[in-house]
């Protein structure tokens, strides 16, 4: 007797095959049985007009803190997610040394990975994992290594070439992270301490991890004016070291700039017909998340975050910081400048003073308090320590398009836990895909729209137990209406659970049942596969 049979649902099983209506049968962790099942389970359910398909595999979040304060992962859980992909833009919280670079780090990463009362208790990535472990999250979880953290352990938040020592020193502990498993090297390349690095040092760090097989995730240089340029850059560093190479967020920033990711996935194309295996990941909206700190001149940077507030408190550096994001730097990134401040919403403060602006526009809130925008943004940032989140309203539907339907991309939901106020991908990407996109504008069918969060997530990030129904596998499953299935969250009301999710099961155990949490948690972490 099998312990859970699931019957008469629509199996679609991850690899974009034709999908059939079936049974399937789970015992323990795994899957056991697929097709038309004769053996009795101890629990049965029918899914008669439902879909049954594998859990759905988040290649792109931030929940690196938030695994350990909200284990029960409720935004995730809740649109059918059982496994997340950590670590990126070159933030991961581990590996890490208990020096001031990592009290400069924290600091500056806090509006992304959020929850600053959690305490980092940990230096090697195991250790890290072991932690979440101990939390026991409902979801599974595997990590990339932030090329960011494992810089700024080194060499804080200084604008130079690492020494050969100190690179040498990054280059082992990133070697002793792919050793224990992870995923591969994420870069931010926008983002200090990310930014002030070059391509010779990223290349010598991506010969580590295609020694085992790892990805190279980066959130480009410059997804603006600069994007060719740094896709090209990407394209570089995958040639000269054989490495996969996975884009984050693909997309494109201002007007003038729409319609490049078509050149942008050419050239992707090409390095896949030198040998090269490449990818991409998006969101299903239009507007990204981030922090306003990263949307300045990385000079004010250098450093870290109190340099920075001081560089803000000086009226000639501040002048200089508004007149070069009025008129740019050569190779910046002016994201401000090029979707326009009246995109850029303001949407995470750490003072309550300032939380009246929540959701409110840049220029906005500018007019508000009387300043003119910029000197309004620097002094917010000044009053909130430089913890300011920001939601930015930067691309074109066209692009988005684009991006999914292109056959090496899948779904990340790029989720920043910042409360009431979060962008609505954290609780919304993967219904909204099925509902927007298979079932709308018909971008894909539902086959290939799960392929697209399941199957060939697990194949870009080397992890082979889960993203398929297949016996053998792990049984990390979702059951879901295809007639009620949407996404529920806007920006307006960003913390709105999903509709249409009926069941979800992570290794055998039901976390969401009847469209209801159970309060099961059983995820746990996973490896890279080893070659």
């Amino acid at each position: 007797m099998y312990e859970l049979v699931l019957r008469n649902g629509l199996i679609v099983d991850g690899t974009g095959s034709e999908s059939f209506i079936g049974d399937i049968a789970l015992d323990g962790e795994l899957i056991v049985e697929i097709g038309q099942i004769t053996e009795r389970g101890r629990t049965e359910i029918d899914t008669t007009g439902l879909v049954i398909c594998p859990g759905f595999i988040d290649s792109h979040t931030h929940s690196d803190l938030a695994l350990l304060h909200h284990p029960e992962s409720l935004p995730k859980i809740s649109q059918g997610v059982t496994t997340e992909i950590l670590g990126n833009c070159g933030f991961s919280v581990a590996p890490i040394f208990k020096n001031d670079g990592v009290q400069t780090y924290k600091s500056y990463s806090a509006p992304v990975l959020g929850f600053p009362d959690v305490s980092w208790d940990w230096e090697s990535y195991s250790e890290y994992l072991d932690k979440v472990a101990q939390a026991k999250p409902a979801v599974n979880f595997a990590s990339l290594i932030g090329h960011g953290t494992i810089r700024s352990a080194i060499m804080g938040f200084e604008n130079r070439k690492p020494t050969s020592q100190e690179l040498n020193h990054m280059k082992a502990i990133l070697e002793q992270a792919m050793k224990q498993g992870a995923l591969g090297l994420s870069t931010g390349l926008v983002y200090a301490p990310g930014a002030y690095s070059d391509e010779d040092e990223i290349i010598e760090l991506a010969r580590v991890i295609a020694k085992y097989n790892g990805v190279y995730a980066t959130h480009l240089r410059n997804q603006a004016d600069g994007l060719v340029e740094s896709v090209k850059e990407a394209i570089k560093i995958g040639k000269e070291t054989g490495v996969s190479v996975h884009i984050s967020h693909h997309k494109t920033v201002g007007k003038q700039n729409f319609g490049l990711v078509n050149e942008t996935l050419t050239l992707l194309d090409q390095l896949m017909k030198d040998g090269v295996w490449t990818s991409s990941d998006m969101y299903p909206y239009l507007a990204g998340n981030t922090t306003l700190a990263a949307l300045l001149p990385s000079w004010l940077l250098e450093g870290g975050v109190k340099e920075m507030l001081v560089r803000l408190s000086n009226p000639m550096l501040k002048q200089k910081a508004a007149e070069d994001i009025e008129s740019g730097i050569p190779g910046w990134e002016n994201r401000m400048k090029a979707i326009g401040y009246e995109n850029v919403i303001l949407n995470a403060f750490r003072t309550n003073e300032n939380k009246k602006y929540q959701g409110m526009r840049l220029t906005e809130i500018a007019h508000l308090r009387g300043e003119p925008v910029l000197e309004c943004a620097f002094h917010l940032l000044l009053e909130e320590g430089g913890e300011i989140g920001v939601i930015l309203m930067n691309s074109t539907e066209e692009d988005l398009i684009a991006v999914l339907q292109h056959s090496r991309s899948v779904v990340g939901s790029d989720g920043i836990y910042s409360g009431d106020t979060a962008h609505p991908r954290l609780y919304g990407t993967f219904p909204r895909i099925v509902k927007r996109y298979v079932h709308e504008s018909k971008i894909y069918s539902l086959e290939e729209g799960i392929h697209r969060m399941t199957g060939l997530t697990a194949q870009i990030f080397r992890l082979d137990q889960i993203g398929f129904l297949k016996p053998g596998l792990r049984a990390d499953v979702v059951v879901f209406d295809p007639a009620t299935i949407e996404d529920c969250a806007t920006y307006e009301h960003p913390q709105s659970f999903a509709k249409g999710i009926q069941y979800v099961i992570v290794g055998g155990k039901e976390v969401l049942k009847d469209g209801k949490v159970t309060g099961i948690r059983n995820g746990k972490a996973l490896f890279r596969k080893q070659v």
